[in-house]
């Protein structure tokens, strides 16, 4: 409920009252250990600007809606599954997907997904790092 109510405040222009309803619905959800509404409650926070994640030099060209449709697009989704995740009509996803492309000097799907695997690399720690593979955390 409060997820819905977050959304409706964001997209009448209430930013920072949006903000702290979707903060407190994140948190209830992460409490609930609802994995999905975490995500989303992140992904409504990004769109509205006020909650900043440390993105990739690429990435930070990007609006967060495009943000948004390209990693669920690198992750394989169709258009038609990332408007539905999204909330949006799968011409919007076309639109984003457009402007992502030309932004990030990419043609394809494809590429999209060789993008993010090799920022997702970069993140990864190196094999020379200390951390042992077998250890429970």
């Amino acid at each position: 409920m409060n997820f819905a109510y977050g959304q409706t405040l964001r997209r009448a222009g209430k930013r920072r009252e949006a903000d702290t309803v979707l903060k407190n619905a994140r948190d209830a959800y992460a409490a609930l250990g609802a994995r999905t509404y975490v995500e989303r409650c992140d992904r409504e926070l990004k769109a509205g600007g006020l909650h900043t994640a440390r993105l990739t030099p690429g990435l930070a060209r990007l609006t967060p809606q495009e943000q948004a449709v390209a990693r669920l697009v690198a992750d394989g989704a169709t258009n038609q599954h990332a408007a539905l995740e999204l909330f949006i009509s799968v011409k919007t996803v076309q639109y984003h997907l457009t402007h992502v492309y030309s932004k990030l000097g990419i043609r394809s799907r494809s590429e999209l997904a060789a993008r993010f695997r090799e920022m997702s690399a970069q993140d990864r720690p190196s094999s020379g790092s200390s951390v042992d593979p077998g250890a429970v955390h």
